[in-house]
């Protein structure tokens, strides 16, 4: 059985997606807009699904396994329109001229969400297309929380000095962020995929759509 030990690796994104989202989310959560909370509660879910089918399907328990399988197919269209949110919800602080951060980045930005669901929801399909061959099925449902990966460690980045963020003036730092957590997604991935052999395909596409979505976002124009 591959990916033994996923459950644990995937259960270490929970306290690096608090740190990277209590400023902007966590710590007003009272007031924070609809498409934050819809986004937030449908990611969590799907990582806590990760979780609970690894462990199950490791621990013996097919049924319970097989029963949140079929759970996924309401939590999806969910998880997507989530996404789908906060894309819009850039989209209105843009026009709405919020702060320099969106026209800095709401057009850059966008290009790595629409790489991120559209792998995101091909992963989905394929790991349903191959549910019954273990290896490829469990790599790509497993490797849908690569693409969570890129917007925390980009809000973690500034925790790194030469990227501390001291007013807008510093705003450029956050894309030297975002593309380095975009590189070390992509580098994880990758090691992934290396350590899982045969199964490692998902990983690697993972990593390689990764690196599309960085290219577009350091390159594309505005949508």
């Amino acid at each position: 059985m591959p990916y033994r030990r996923a459950h644990f690796y995937v259960l270490a994104i929970f306290p690096l997606a608090v740190l990277a989202f209590w400023p902007a989310y966590l710590s007003q959560v009272s007031t924070a807009s609809i498409d934050l909370h819809a986004h937030g509660i449908t990611a969590t879910l799907w990582l806590c699904l990760l979780v609970a089918q690894s462990a199950l399907i490791h621990g013996g328990n097919r049924a319970t396994h097989r029963t949140l399988g079929f759970c996924s197919l309401a939590l999806f269209p969910l998880f997507l329109a989530g996404g789908s949110g906060i894309f819009l919800g850039m989209a209105r602080r843009l026009v709405a001229n919020v702060s320099p951060f969106y026209d800095l980045y709401a057009a850059r930005l966008a290009w790595l969400d629409i790489v991120a669901v559209a792998s995101f929801a091909w992963f989905y399909h394929q790991a349903l297309a191959r549910r019954r061959t273990i290896g490829p099925h469990a790599g790509y449902m497993l490797a849908t929380s690569i693409f969570l990966l890129p917007p925390i460690l980009g809000r973690l980045a500034p925790i790194l000095p030469p990227l501390a963020i001291a007013g807008p003036q510093d705003f450029w730092k956050l894309g030297v962020g975002f593309q380095l957590a975009n590189a070390v997604t992509a580098a994880i991935a990758l090691v992934v995929a290396l350590r899982a052999g045969r199964d490692g395909r998902p990983f690697a596409l993972a990593a390689l759509l990764t690196a599309v979505g960085a290219v577009l976002f350091q390159f594309a124009g505005p949508l």
